[in-house]
């Protein structure tokens, strides 16, 4: 007896960001903003945005610290799992997906969901492995291109 053919399926693990090595200049350039930003606070005699700002300061300084967290994938035919816990979601769940390229060497998934009010599942993928994902999910889902928002942008441009 022959056995029932296992689902086929894809693999990878990755780091949520690029992990980058902040220069001095980084540092300098926060705390020059946030003098900016606290001078203007005094001056318009504005207590909260004042605390905003240092606020503000010490979650950027603290996120740019953190050291990025390593995930595991899957793709099979019918799910996409997300790590260790296998949190899973429902291919069927998605309306189509896009892979952008941010930079040379950095290129993200993006599965789009069909409920108009849930957020793109954005995720890191290795270049080697875009044609491949690539091929593998359009016998699934259709492939729309899907720009990024300006906060995934801006998010890139300073390594959070």
């Amino acid at each position: 007896m022959s056995e029932p053919e296992s689902k086929k399926s894809i693999s990878w693990e990755i780091h949520r960001t690029k992990e980058r090595e902040r220069s001095r200049s980084f540092y300098v350039a926060v705390l020059v903003c946030m003098i900016l930003f606290l001078t203007f606070a005094v001056w318009q005699k504005n207590f909260l945005f004042g605390v905003f700002v240092i606020v503000a300061t010490g979650i950027v300084l603290f996120l740019s610290q953190q050291q990025p967290e390593a995930y595991s994938f899957t793709l099979t035919d019918e799910s996409f799992i997300v790590g260790d816990d296998e949190h899973s979601y429902d291919l069927s769940s998605f309306s189509h997906f896009d892979i952008f390229r941010f930079e040379d060497n950095d290129f993200e998934l993006f599965l789009v969901p069909r409920e108009r009010f849930k957020p793109i599942v954005r995720v890191r993928i290795w270049p080697a492995d875009k044609e491949r994902i690539v091929s593998f999910l359009t016998d699934i889902l259709p492939r729309k291109k899907t720009e990024p928002s300006f906060l995934d942008i801006f998010s890139k441009f300073i390594g959070i």
